[in-house]
């Protein structure tokens, strides 16, 4: 798991940084089909695909973790948990799963 330095930041920020993340991102888009050679627009589009899942994995481990907070704190079990954030029960065995391994 990254570990990200949050100086300065909480979680009031997140509505702002979430426009900020979806005007980058689309600004990012347009410069890529602003691109006029065709190598250089493919390999640009396939760099922001890359990053972008890197994102999607990061987001991954932020909801993982995040549901085994929940579960922690509120001592529920696997199926508690998966009708608390809308899961199966397998799904929440998924996320806490992952969070727990990443945490040793």
């Amino acid at each position: 798991m990254a570990i990200l330095v949050t100086m300065g930041v909480d979680a009031d920020d997140y509505p702002a940084a979430r426009t900020a993340f979806g005007a980058a991102w689309h600004r990012l888009l347009t410069a890529i089909h602003a691109t006029r050679d065709p190598q250089e627009r493919f390999d640009r589009a396939t760099e922001a695909r890359e990053r972008a899942s890197k994102i999607v994995g990061e987001a991954a481990n932020e909801r993982a973790d995040a549901a085994a907070g929940i579960q922690d704190a509120e001592d529920l079990s696997l199926t508690e948990l998966g009708n608390r954030i809308s899961v199966t029960k397998q799904g929440a065995y998924r996320l806490t799963s992952k969070a727990r391994k990443e945490q040793r």
